[in-house]
């Protein structure tokens, strides 16, 4: 583990060398100590660092006391796993997470000024017609626009428990296999875990996605006109064009 002041050097030299000043933290393992996060936000602070970032999270560790630290010091945004919106699937992939758990850490993480990347997977044991409807409803019931959000299909990368399951049951032959002739997109249904066909699965993944993506171009088509109406009828000097996020 980096000490905070290694962190905050590496980030100073970024600002001073380069004008960096927004910083992408990968680490999956940052908001998994409570003590860890608080730390790193307080020396961030007390650096005075100014400076915005995001990072991944959990959403069982996504408390009250750590998200407002951590909007003090400059988080934006979370990426969280969510994976499935049904307790049932929740379990079967081992997830370790429930949607209660799952509403209440969204819903703090809004409360302390954060926006939220809410990721979540269609097609693994136990997914139907029903359990991506309430992945739809969940993420339009959350959607804050600050990025498009899709629904991607499970992906049994081998490694995987998934992979494994998905070699018992004869759905796949081994890693030459996988590569070369199940996984051809990211996008894509590469094993099928669920009672429906592969037809029907991607029809639900059309439909969900079609949802989803209006919505947001919706969205972001009322800001561009009110941003228009702020320049032509209020004469807003600090408009600076037309542009995507």
């Amino acid at each position: 583990m980096r000490s905070n002041g290694n962190i905050i050097e590496e980030i100073e030299y970024l600002k001073n060398e380069y004008g960096i000043t927004y910083v992408c933290f990968s680490d999956e393992l940052l908001m998994s100590s409570k003590e860890r996060t608080i730390s790193l936000c307080e020396a961030f602070l007390k650096a005075n660092l100014n400076i915005s970032w995001n990072c991944n999270g959990r959403l069982n560790y996504a408390k009250h006391d750590v998200l407002k630290i951590m909007k003090r010091a400059g988080c934006v945004n979370i990426n969280y796993g969510i994976e499935a919106m049904d307790d049932i699937v929740l379990k079967n992939m081992n997830k370790g997470l429930t949607i209660k758990q799952i509403i209440e850490g969204v819903e703090n993480t809004i409360t302390a000024g954060i926006s939220s990347s809410l990721n979540m997977l269609y097609g693994n044991i136990g997914d139907n017609n029903e359990t991506i409807k309430k992945a739809v409803e969940f993420l339009l019931k959350y959607d804050d626009c600050f990025e498009l959000r899709t629904i991607k299909p499970v992906t049994p990368y081998p490694g995987s428990p998934l992979y494994d399951t998905a070699i018992e049951r004869g759905l796949i032959k081994g890693c030459e296999d996988f590569y070369e002739n199940k996984h051809l997109n990211s996008d894509l249904l590469t094993i099928n875990f669920t009672d429906l066909s592969d037809d029907e699965f991607h029809n639900n993944m059309l439909n969900a996605n079609t949802k989803l993506i209006t919505h947001y171009h919706n969205s972001q088509m009322l800001s561009t006109i009110e941003s228009a109406k702020r320049l032509y009828l209020e004469k807003d000097s600090k408009f600076r064009g037309f542009r995507q996020r």
